[in-house]
């Protein structure tokens, strides 16, 4: 293990660092940071909701089998309501905050105004967004949520970036001393104002002209040629919802079309033949099919703790990290990603554009769907034949979607040893590289940052 760890750091460790001094490639990091209290509060109100007010069937604890009477399962429902309101408050609306922080991050770097900038970018999102839902005048909450959150990062840093440039240049109102700090802030950055939404409005009234709009355009050039690749749909989504979620895109939600049209199908084709025949060798023996890429068999056996196998980076971060900020973010991670819910540690860490994680982040999710695919052929788990919660825990995610196979479950917690040994080398080689970043910068880092 040591060797491995040298033998990465020389090659990672000075790309890393002189990545993470990147102006851009550091707000963006930074911006997610800031975000991290809205999506743990969101998180924590997801985990409610999904799994300790859902008592009714295909739930968490109706497959433990607790039963409850249906009255009160409908009263525990109402309060529902509540989660899902700050679930709207939180990441229902991430993309809209995300241009806002990440704008004020790259406003910092650049040295000037960070709140204008912030504002001005929220501003940008919105001028950008289509006002109409089914006819009616209105912001559909699809642009608002984790879905559309690339469109923010791209915004956040466009905007940051113009407003720099011209308040560089001094294409700004400058008014006398006597007049209050307050003031005179709101009049400079009037003209930067004007200039950036007046690009923005051009560019939402040329794009509704051929009826469509930025933040579509971003959307279907990420999912659409995705969701053509039905002949290899598992690959396809195995390896691009862990590169979309770097890169800041919900990859689940941008492969939604897989899921929800190929891979759910799938699993409710499984649990049709099951019923039918009682047993997968009856099923089987009558000439019959079972698909191994049902959904439920990447819950089981790759999405351990969410997207890029978390879990086993928060036990990773537990067992080889000597940073505080680190494990404290692990520890705040820690119930959610029980649950299959890793926002926290994404947005945390965080893993988005994060150089040093980007290779165990890619290379984790092929991996163990190679694992899976092998036992799967070699007859050692069953396919799926139940579908159990998404938040299932590990291990009982895979215990049930099988109806009860022991080996699912125990190659579900060989998987987690796997990623928790892929990502231990990347946790050590992450905290020297953030070790050194965190060192005073220097003048020449300040210059690099205020050129253009």
């Amino acid at each position: 293990m040591s060797h491995a760890i040298n033998s990465l750091e020389k090659v990672l460790l000075l790309f890393a660092v002189k990545l993470g001094k990147q102006p851009h490639v550091n707000a963006i990091k930074n911006g997610f940071i800031r975000i991290m209290p809205l999506t743990l509060v969101g998180a924590i109100f997801v985990l409610i909701n999904n799994v300790f007010l859902s008592f009714d069937t295909g739930s968490f604890f109706y497959s433990m089998g607790v039963r409850l009477e249906p009255t009160t399962i409908e009263t525990l429902k109402g309060f529902k309501v509540i989660g899902g309101n700050v679930y709207n408050g939180t990441l229902g609306i991430m993309s809209l905050m995300t241009p806002f922080f990440i704008a004020m991050a790259l406003a910092e770097e650049r040295k000037v105004d960070p709140l204008a900038a912030g504002l001005l970018a929220i501003a940008s999102f919105m001028t950008v967004t289509p006002y109409e839902v089914n006819g009616a005048y209105a912001v559909g909450a699809n642009w608002l949520g984790g879905a559309n959150i690339i469109s923010g990062i791209i915004l956040g840093l466009v905007v940051a970036e113009i407003f720099a440039f011209i308040v560089r240049r001094n294409w700004i109102i400058r008014l006398p001393d006597s007049v209050p700090p307050s003031v005179a802030r709101s009049f400079s950055a009037l003209i930067p104002g004007f200039i950036i939404l007046s690009i923005m409005g051009i560019i939402s009234w040329a794009l509704s002209g051929i009826s469509t709009n930025f933040h579509q355009i971003i959307m279907d050039s990420v999912s659409a040629p995705l969701a053509s690749m039905g002949n290899v749909v598992g690959w396809t989504y195995v390896i691009f919802t862990s590169l979309l979620w770097f890169f800041g895109i919900h990859g689940s939600l941008a492969l939604a079309a897989l899921d929800s049209g190929i891979m759910t199908p799938w699993a409710l084709e499984n649990v049709s033949l099951y019923a039918e025949y009682g047993s997968v060798d009856a099923a089987v023996a009558a000439g019959k099919s079972f698909h191994m890429w049902a959904k439920p068999m990447l819950d089981s056996y790759i999405f351990l703790g969410g997207t890029g196998a978390t879990l086993g980076l928060i036990i990773a971060i537990f067992i080889a990290s000597r940073r505080a900020d680190h494990r404290q973010v692990a520890k705040l991670a820690l119930p959610a990603s029980i649950f299959q819910i890793n926002e926290p540690i994404i947005f945390g860490l965080p893993i988005i554009m994060n150089p040093v994680m980007f290779i165990p982040f890619l290379l984790i999710q092929p991996l163990l769907a190679g694992i899976m695919v092998a036992a799967y052929y070699l007859g050692i788990i069953p396919p799926v034949t139940n579908i159990a919660p998404w938040t299932m825990p590990t291990g009982l995610g895979a215990f049930f979607n099988t109806n009860g196979s022991i080996a699912a479950l125990l190659l579900a917690l060989f998987n987690l040893g796997v990623a928790v040994l892929v990502y231990l080398p990347f946790v050590v080689i992450s905290n020297k590289a953030q070790n050194t970043i965190d060192k005073e910068e220097s003048e020449e880092d300040i210059a690099n940052a205020l050129k253009f």
